[in-house]
């Protein structure tokens, strides 16, 4: 009798301690896993932020330079209309030319490597949100098939008890005999 009621504690407190890591494997699980999310999250926050920063620095530069660029360009037409009265037209076409050619290529490099840029960070975050719900389903079925395999472990072990109590009896009443 003693045996068997130690046997039974024992079991008892085997599966109780087995329930225990199961759910703490499954909370520390979803604790890292949220805590990796939070981090892409503020990632994508960052980056907005920066995104908006960045805008209104290129703005408020874009402002200025035009500034000093009509300045300049007011003071050099100043200057070459007092010595030569027709460079004023020279000045603007070479400057309708400049803005067309070299100002518009510039302009349009820029949006390229800006949006390229964007690109790449945009699809290393869609790439970091995508493997992180894979690792997210690959840990839970595992914890879930480790779940089920022990569950059944434990829904085995009686049978196997019953067995084993079969044979221990038929043994003795084939003694008997």
């Amino acid at each position: 009798m003693n045996i068997s009621d130690y046997n039974k504690n024992a079991q008892k407190a085997v599966s109780q301690g087995m329930e225990t890591f199961f759910n703490w494997q499954k909370q520390a699980l979803e604790n890292t896993l949220t805590m990796v999310e939070e981090g892409i999250a503020v990632q994508e926050k960052n980056l907005n932020e920066t995104r908006k920063q960045y805008q209104d620095w290129e703005q408020n530069m874009n402002r200025e330079l035009n500034s000093q660029k009509e300045q300049y360009k007011s003071m050099v037409l100043k200057i070459s209309e007092s010595y030569f009265p027709e460079s004023k037209n020279q000045i603007e076409q070479a400057e309708k030319l400049y803005e067309e050619n070299i100002g518009g290529m510039v302009e349009k490099t820029r949006e390229m490597v800006g949006s390229s840029i964007e690109r790449n960070i945009e699809t290393t975050l869609t790439f970091e949100k995508e493997w992180l719900n894979k690792l997210r389903e690959n840990y839970t079925s595992g914890a879930e098939n480790l779940r089920k395999q022990y569950d059944l472990m434990m829904s085995l072990q009686p049978e196997q008890k019953e067995q084993s109590s079969e044979k221990k009896s038929a043994g003795k009443t084939e003694t008997n005999k």
